[in-house]
């Protein structure tokens, strides 16, 4: 069986610039869990880089804004028994947004492996179609390819520019006054500071993951 171990880490040395990636602080109130590049790089170095860059417009397909984390959860369920009936782990972090274009929707990233990565380019839609309800609506699916992940090793630079950038965009309704501490300035071309409302997690990353940081 092809199944790749999720736990392991990187030699001691090389897990110094690892820094907990899940940061909890208090915003008017409630708690409000950030996502930066640590998450990415955690599965970088598992040798699982996050690799597709996925837009799920939940409230254009139908879907009532209080229930849109519980549909994300439900897609990335099947994506990753998908995966895992394939004989892969597949890590995965996403954040939650309310818009104008798309009211309540999701951003996520994930890990594809290239070998299967034919067999993965119909599947958003499907598990889309399967949430809600047996019928896809055009617009609630985008899926988007990050082809410098093909070549992380050989041209680091390029994939953590392509990476980050998603990430940042991702945390764009992060506290501006976050965005030199946590090292994300110059690294997208949207401002942070946004706001929006979103009905449960705001964030989500899959459990290995936050493990590996967390063993640093």
């Amino acid at each position: 069986m092809r199944f790749r171990k999720c736990l392991f880490f990187r030699p001691a040395e090389q897990n110094k610039p690892f820094a907990p990636y899940l940061l909890r602080i208090q915003l008017v109130g409630f708690p409000f869990t950030l996502l930066p590049s640590r998450t990415t790089e955690a599965a970088w170095a598992a040798g699982l880089p996050l690799n597709r860059f996925i837009t799920l417009a939940w409230e254009l397909g139908g879907v009532d804004p209080t229930q849109s984390v519980t549909a994300t959860g439900a897609f990335i369920k099947l994506a990753r028994e998908w995966m895992g009936e394939r004989g892969y782990a597949m890590p995965w972090a996403w954040t939650q947004e309310t818009g104008p274009k798309y009211g309540a929707h999701c951003h996520a990233l994930l890990h594809v492996p290239p070998e299967i990565a034919p067999l993965f380019r119909p599947m958003p839609r499907r598990w889309a179609r399967k949430v809600l309800g047996g019928t896809y609506i055009a617009g609630v699916v985008d899926s988007q390819r990050l082809s410098s992940a093909d070549a992380c090793n050989a041209l680091p630079a390029a994939y953590e520019a392509e990476v980050i950038g998603k990430v940042h965009y991702m945390l764009k309704c992060t506290p501006a006054a976050l965005e030199g501490p946590l090292d994300m300035i110059g690294r997208g071309h949207r401002d942070w500071g946004q706001s929006c409302t979103v009905y449960g997690k705001r964030a989500g990353v899959c459990d290995w993951l936050q493990r590996c940081v967390q063993h640093q």
